[in-house]
């Protein structure tokens, strides 16, 4: 169920310029001088909300990881997005008015605000960038659904490993967190356990990249985006 530790002022929160308010500009910061939010936390392996739950609430995550899971019929779990802080989420009621299309679970502990759907409904009508800002955000993840699901469809199984790893780290030079199991991996990328587990192992014998208590990095961009098809 979470635990509620406060209230959320969207104004002066550290995380605005990465959230979906970050689009606006000084005079319409008057917007959401009143915006509160309730911050609530969850542990490792709880559950935000479920595919099919009908809640009058949209989630932006202040900190930590959360998985959004599909299940087809005989229980088989794949992971469609892996959501990171400031990212917004369970945004369907938002722009379709449907129930969640996802299962919501904490990766280790985490930290979000729950935003009311009829107040952010208010805030579109009142300021354009709020809502070109959500309409473009619903769009990108549209973008990386679609570069997700190519390259499960389209690449052998190391080369997902590794387009996984560049994506994950990005341009980052500095250890990033890994909050992924090989079995969730597996379940991200449509593979079994054993054959993650193997290529990871490979990439790090190579030199690829390393991981060290539970941190990744990459030590071999260039061989990795090789690999991966990149270059």
């Amino acid at each position: 169920m979470g635990k509620l530790v406060g209230r959320g002022h969207c104004l002066t929160c550290p995380i605005r310029p990465s959230s979906l308010f970050g689009c606006l500009e000084e005079s319409e910061l008057g917007l959401i001088e009143d915006f509160q939010t309730r911050v609530v936390t969850y542990d490792a392996g709880e559950v935000v909300y479920s595919e099919g739950e009908r809640l009058n609430l949209i989630y932006t995550l202040r900190c930590g990881f959360v998985k959004l899971t599909r299940f087809n019929s005989d229980g088989e779990a794949q992971i469609v997005r892996i959501v990171r802080p400031g990212d917004l989420f369970g945004y369907e009621k938002l722009v379709i008015d449907a129930n969640y299309r996802h299962t919501a679970e904490a990766l280790g502990e985490v930290e979000l605000c729950q935003l009311s759907v009829e107040r952010l409904k208010e805030l579109r009508e009142q300021s354009t960038a709020i809502n070109q800002a959500i309409i473009e955000r619903a769009l990108q993840q549209v973008m990386r659904t679609e570069e997700h699901l190519t390259h499960v469809s389209l690449l052998k199984s190391k080369a997902r490993v590794a387009w996984f790893v560049l994506d994950w780290v990005g341009g980052a030079e500095v250890a990033l967190p890994m909050p992924l199991s090989r079995r969730e991996l597996g379940q991200y990328l449509g593979l079994t356990v054993e054959t993650v587990s193997r290529h990871f192992a490979e990439l790090k014998r190579l030199n690829y990249l390393s991981e060290k208590q539970g941190l990744l990095t990459i030590t071999d961009r260039a061989a990795l985006e090789s690999l991966a098809g990149g270059v």
